[in-house]
Parts: C-alpha cells; sequence; structure tokens
C-alpha cells in the first residue's frame, strides 16, 4: 500500500537530528559499496528544466528517485518516490521540498565531524533563506555553535532568522553589515547562496577555517570563487561528478583543482580518505545533494509517518503486473 506524504505531513515526521543520523548511515552505506547511484538525468524543460536523481541502497532494502521540475516565473517542486528492492512494491509517493533542505544541512553536519574538530566554534553564515536556515540548524543540532553571525543583502531577511534562532534556541547570534566581517575571526563558514555573483571569497579565509558551500547546483550560479578551492588544504565533496559538472563555482575552478585530492564524503565517513590532519588547514565541503541522501531520509520519513499514522493511504497503486 502506496502512501502518500504532503508537505506539511513530511515536516511532522522527521527532525534535523533524525536527519542527521540517516545522512551518516546512507554515507556509510555508499562508502561500503552498499549503494549504486548513476549519474542525473537534467532534461531542459520549456525555459525550465526537469531532473531526476535514481538510487539504489542494496545493504538497507531501499530504492528511488527524485524528481525535480523548476518552471520559471512559477517556482520549483520536488518529489521522491520509495521503493522496497525486495517485492518492488511502490511505499511511498512524499513532497521533497522540506526533505531537500533537511538532508542539504545534515549532509554539512556529518561533513564538519570530520572536517573542523572544534566544539563549540564561532560560525558565520552566509544566506538567509530556507537553506540557510537548514545550515544554521543542523550545526547547532550537532553542537558546533558557540556564536554566530549572519550576512545575507536583505536587511530584514537577515535580521528575522538572527531573531528566529535567538527566540527559539537561545542562540548567541547577530546579523553583520557585509560578508567580509561575517566570515572575519569564524571557525565555520556556511554559504548557502543561489546566486550568480560571489558571496565568499578565498582571500578572507585563515588557517583553521572549515567552510561548508551548498548553495550552487547549476552552472550559471557563484557562491564561493576560485581562490577558496585553491586556498583550501582539504577538499570534500558529496560527489565528484555532481559537483565539478553541475556547481558553477566549483565548474570554473575545476582546471584550478587537483581531482586527484579531492576525496568523496562517503569514502571519509568510512576511514577510506583523510580528513583533517592539521589544526591549521584550511576545510572545504562542497554539496549539490545525491540521490542516496535523499532516499536515506526518504526511508526514515517513511517509516516514521507509518508509526503515526501520518499521510493518505493509496492502496495497491501502482497496478502490478505479473511475469
Amino acid at each position: 500500500m502506496a502512501l502518500l506524504l504532503t508537505h506539511d505531513e513530511v515536516m511532522q515526521t522527521v527532525s534535523m537530528d533524525d536527519a542527521i543520523v540517516a545522512m551518516e548511515s546512507g554515507f556509510k552505506e555508499e562508502g561500503e559499496g552498499g549503494a549504486l547511484l548513476p549519474q542525473r538525468i537534467n532534461v531542459k524543460a520549456g525555459k525550465g528544466w526537469f531532473r531526476v536523481g535514481p538510487v539504489v541502497l542494496e545493504n538497507s532494502g531501499w530504492v528511488g528517485f527524485k524528481a525535480m521540475n523548476l518552471a520559471p516565473g512559477h517556482g520549483l517542486r520536488y518529489q521522491v518516490h520509495l521503493y522496497r528492492i525486495e517485492s518492488g512494491e511502490l511505499l511511498s509517493i512524499m513532497d521533497a521540498q522540506h526533505l531537500t533542505t533537511l538532508r542539504t544541512g545534515a549532509t554539512s553536519a556529518v561533513a564538519t565531524r570530520r572536517l573542523k574538530a572544534c566544539k563549540p566554534c564561532v560560525v558565520s553564515l552566509l544566506g538567509s533563506g530556507a537553506e540557510a536556515y537548514a545550515q544554521l540548524e543542523a550545526m547547532r543540532a550537532a553542537g558546533y555553535v558557540k556564536s554566530a553571525r549572519v550576512y545575507s543583502p536583505t536587511e530584514a531577511n537577515r535580521k528575522k532568522l538572527a531573531e528566529t534562532f535567538r527566540k527559539q534556541h537561545g542562540m548567541d547570534i547577530v546579523d553583520v553589515p557585509s560578508a567580509e566581517a561575517a566570515v572575519d575571526g569564524s571557525e565555520i563558514v556556511l554559504a548557502a547562496v543561489k546566486s550568480n555573483t560571489t558571496a565568499l571569497l578565498g582571500q578572507w579565509l585563515r588557517p583553521g577555517m572549515h567552510v561548508n558551500s551548498v548553495g550552487t547546483a547549476r552552472r550559471d550560479q557563484r557562491e564561493i570563487d576560485v581562490e577558496t578551492f585553491t586556498r583550501s588544504d582539504v577538499i570534500v565533496v558529496d560527489t565528484k561528478e555532481g559537483v565539478f559538472g553541475e556547481a558553477g563555482d566549483a565548474y570554473a575552478a575545476r582546471d584550478a583543482v587537483k581531482q586527484e585530492g579531492v576525496s568523496e564524503l562517503s569514502a571519509v565517513v568510512v576511514g577510506k580518505a583523510p580528513g583533517r590532519t592539521s589544526d591549521k588547514q584550511i576545510t572545504l565541503f562542497k554539496s549539490v545533494g545525491t540521490g542516496i541522501q535523499d532516499i536515506a531520509l526518504a526511508a526514515v520519513i517513511y517509516q516514521r509517518a507509518k508509526e503515526r499514522r501520518i499521510g493518505t493511504d493509496l492502496g495497491a497503486f501502482p497496478y502490478l503486473k505479473e511475469t
């Protein structure tokens, strides 16, 4: 019986803590060779685009895909279809907007655990959208925030974000008038900016800093500059193919970065690749998201929804053709 889960229902089922645990599990499974992750399919659709990312988690028994479509002037929609490998049964169709935001933040927490050993830290946040909220929430949930500074170009938005974290979590957080002011003196830099202009300059980085960059997923977007890549002693990505093929800032830096020196997070999680080895290193985690992250969290959402009797039962859907 397939379960339909709306955006609001998905939000009822899972927390950032749950998402961090799910990402740890997903990257471990990938690192141990238990996941199949083909390249995402990207198709131009009118003035927008359509993207499908399939994945198989062989060890844990899940298979599925996320579909995303952008229609300029209308917006972006996400959905995940989750299946059980053994029976081929469709388990759930769920709205994936919150899932995507949550797993992006949680993935950064998993990376930060391997690339920055300070607890707690001075954190800077560039951006004030949903992804920026999730990045800071993930750092808070993981225990990495001593104090925080936030910058985004719209003063009202950055003030609102700072006020939200002060009220909800008692966080020591202020908004500042420039990106450089946010970054100066921080230990962890969170960049979550969807823009075609650069938000973070490598010249601002100092020894020991760690950067999570998650805002760029298209060739026309720029979040960090080439110097951020070249000054980083350790570069970790969720997927080399995706990051250097899809993120505009990483694509621009591809000739300046030695690909053999870049590690994937799954390899770092299982100890096949090193993380930070010195307190003086500048470390960078760059993410565009993968189907493994989507399906690992979708499985948790589905299980929680079943336990709590949340969602709409679609019955025996789709029709089973016997072979």
